[in-house]
């Protein structure tokens, strides 16, 4: 398992697929008023409860966008400036704010990382199962504007299909197919 601080929150990562009874296992307290939690069952999953509250507690997966952005034959790429997968290439996209529909993280996470102003035309689809993120995809048309490295990118290129490097992020190896099928289907 791998810890990384970001800006406002810790990312956990591991390939070990329990890895949420991990998570799990690390509430100890609270978030409401402080008291140490017990281990309780909520129907037939255990998980941590507080007494003093009288209420479950759950751990939430976040909700994240990823953007195939199209050029002639080639899609858009970033190469990561940060953790987790520093200096790997990947598609731009990030997490979803709370109270911020999926659309609009998506054109600011395209923005944030490459300054070009982009809109998401099709929806490819939603991917969850393999992590803690659920990841919802679209494709997105360029609007405006010259793409370049901007913030926890280092650079970007346009990239064929038949020579995308390998993406490391766990959906990635569905979402490429699936962009495939949709190209297949105009």
């Amino acid at each position: 398992m791998k810890l990384y601080r970001g800006p406002k929150y810790w990312l956990i990562f591991s390939k070990d697929e329990n890895f949420l009874v991990t998570m799990v296992e690390q509430i100890k307290y609270c978030q409401f008023c402080g008291t140490h939690l017990v281990r309780k069952y909520d129907r037939s999953k255990l998980r941590p409860f507080c007494e003093a509250c009288n209420i479950f507690i759950y751990v939430d997966p976040k909700v994240a966008v990823v953007a195939i952005v199209p050029s002639n034959q080639a899609i858009l790429l970033i190469r990561r400036a940060i953790e987790p997968h520093l200096g790997k290439w990947s598609l731009p996209s990030g997490y979803v704010d709370r109270g911020e529909s999926i659309e609009n993280a998506l054109v600011r996470e395209v923005f944030e990382e490459t300054t070009i102003c982009t809109s998401p035309c099709h929806y490819l689809g939603v991917f969850s199962g393999q992590g803690p993120v659920v990841v919802h995809v679209y494709v997105a048309t360029h609007k405006s504007g010259t793409a370049k490295a901007a913030e926890e990118v280092s650079e970007i290129k346009w990239c064929e299909l038949d020579e995308l490097p390998d993406l490391p992020f766990p959906y990635d190896q569905e979402i490429i197919p699936a962009y495939k099928t949709y190209l297949h289907s105009l």
